[in-house]
């Protein structure tokens, strides 16, 4: 444990580096995410803040595993290949603007390549997936849940405290159930936390989409992984709890859109975010509710694992439904304050 957090601690110091790096060079190119209507930002931001994320946890979570002898360069390629191809596409669009479509087609080969690779969620609440559903259902989780986390980017510190939360909560998971995964969370997280040094409000720079995709690639992968058998049951609920929060911020957007007979991938300003500022909510004040939500969620996850199968899928599930009814309760509020501003 101790070379972990040695590892960890060095992942942090390189994001702390490189981000006024990043800031300073965006500057003197001119990359900025522009204020527009939709945004909630005031001023040009720097926007490349996810290079320093993403090139600090691959520089040293691959010094690790080589330091640890627990490097397998067949097992690793395929993933790291694939996140970094997410990566660039997402840093080229966070600069150019690269058609949605074309981002769509770049995270499902990533998907492909990570699950033809042996990559999969197998395991489904206890049920064993056939192959042919496991393959699919692993391209469709990994795909969804990177545009969950990068739709859920748009207020100063909410993407990052999402990430960073859950990360070390699934770390400790692994840590106490003697998974291997604890160390690839850990430096991650702690890329991601010199990162939030600078995004907290008011943000001196974004992660962009080269950031919040990557981010949501890497934790979108984290059930595929074998885990201990004792963790393995509950493995896809767990994640699914722990990403609830952008997961059904997506699943609100498709069902709107569709609803409003938009396309699904057209941009909106009634995210979870925009709803609470609308009906109140000071910035600070929504990224803090929605923190402790995630707060909230990792303890009742972590709780899980002190209590028997059952009990633990009982509470998963009920921290779930509240969840969603706090989900409910901001929408419903929300659509009460635009008819009175209709009025």
């Amino acid at each position: 444990m101790l070379d972990i957090a040695i590892f960890s601690a060095v992942s942090l110091i390189l994001s702390l580096i490189s981000m006024p790096v990043i800031i300073k060079i965006c500057q003197l190119k001119g990359v900025y995410d522009y204020h527009d209507e939709r945004k909630i930002h005031t001023g040009n931001i720097s926007r490349l803040g996810g290079i320093g994320i993403f090139l600090s946890f691959t520089i040293v979570s691959i010094v690790f595993s080589i330091y640890s002898k627990d490097f397998n360069l067949s097992y690793s390629i395929p993933l790291l290949l694939a996140s970094f191809l997410i990566f660039i596409f997402g840093v080229i669009d966070d600069v150019y603007n690269i058609p949605a479509v074309l981002k769509l087609i770049v995270q499902i080969v990533a998907s492909i390549i990570v699950v033809l690779s042996g990559f999969r969620i197998t395991n489904l609440f206890g049920w064993i997936l056939p192959l042919p559903l496991s393959i699919v259902f692993s391209i469709c989780w990994i795909v969804f849940v990177v545009n969950a986390y990068n739709l859920i980017d748009g207020l100063d510190g909410l993407c990052g405290n999402l990430a960073f939360i859950t990360l070390i909560s699934h770390g400790v998971l692994c840590f106490v159930t003697r998974s291997s995964q604890d160390s690839f969370c850990f430096i991650l997280a702690a890329s991601v936390l010199g990162f939030l040094c600078f995004n907290w409000p008011p943000a001196k720079i974004f992660m962009g989409d080269g950031g919040s995709q990557s981010l949501g690639f890497l934790i979108a992968t984290l059930p595929l992984f074998e885990v201990n058998r004792t963790f393995e049951s509950n493995k896809f609920l767990i994640m699914l709890l722990l990403s609830s929060i952008p997961i059904l911020d997506v699943v609100a957007s498709i069902w709107r859109r569709l609803r409003e007979h938009r396309p699904v991938m057209s941009p909106d300003s009634a995210h979870l975010h925009h709803k609470l500022l609308n009906i109140g909510f000071s910035k600070n004040a929504a990224l803090f509710t929605i923190t402790i939500m995630q707060l909230l969620i990792a303890i009742s996850v972590l709780a899980s694992v002190l209590v028997i199968e059952t009990s633990s899928v009982l509470l998963l599930l009920v921290t779930f439904i509240f969840v969603v009814s706090f989900f409910a309760i901001v929408h419903y509020s929300n659509r009460a304050v635009i008819k009175m501003q209709k009025k």
